[in-house]
């Protein structure tokens, strides 16, 4: 079962999200509602927030959810 990534694929994932300008993320990194398996989805979440330069498309509940637990929506 995958519950949420790691740190190494964080750091992957973020430097890519940084240098994108156009991001479609469909899906959490795993189970970010249970808190010890959030940090995965946030990281992500705050890495799409943070890339201002980027057209940003974010669908699906569970990852609308999840930038909005994130404190990232906009």
């Amino acid at each position: 079962m995958a519950l949420d990534i790691g740190p190494k694929t964080i750091g992957i994932f973020t430097e890519a999200i940084g240098e994108a300008r156009t991001i479609v993320w469909n899906g959490p990194m795993g189970v970010f509602e249970v808190a010890p398996f959030a940090k995965g989805t946030f990281k992500i979440a705050r890495a799409v927030a943070d890339n201002v330069g980027a057209t940003s498309i974010v669908g699906g509940g569970d990852s609308v959810s999840a930038v909005r637990a994130a404190g990232v929506a906009r």
